[in-house]
């Protein structure tokens, strides 16, 4: 991958759980950058799902939906960007993962997934 492109792709995935194997194998094949990932259906206590990513030589920052099951978003990355979470208030009508990412030529990108189902207030 050429240093001044970034290869990303957005999916809604329906669960990362019980898919987590084979969409790494693609993002991995595909040589994916930054993946961002919508009603990802994590919980805190997703550590396997999230081990699996890592295997795959990938990080990932994620915001799970608390008040009921489904939801969530991600964004799974490769080691070698430089990304530095982003936090900032919202309404609770939606769920984010923001990113501010650092290029090797010091230009800033900043990025966000953002999923929005209608069940949210």
């Amino acid at each position: 991958m050429s240093s001044s492109r970034l290869h990303c792709i957005c999916w809604n995935v329906r669960s990362l759980n019980n898919k987590a194997e084979s969409i790494m194998d693609f993002i991995v094949t595909k040589d994916v950058a930054l993946f961002f990932i919508t009603e990802t259906w994590l919980t805190d206590l997703n550590n396997h799902t999230t081990a699996i990513i890592k295997s795959h030589g990938y990080r990932i920052h994620h915001c799970f939906r608390t008040e009921s099951n489904g939801g969530g978003v991600a964004v799974v990355f490769k080691p070698t960007i430089k990304v530095v979470r982003v936090f900032f208030d919202h309404a609770r009508s939606f769920e984010s993962v923001a990113l501010k990412v650092v290029r090797p030529n010091k230009e800033t990108l900043f990025c966000s997934c953002i999923y929005r189902t209608g069940n949210m207030g």
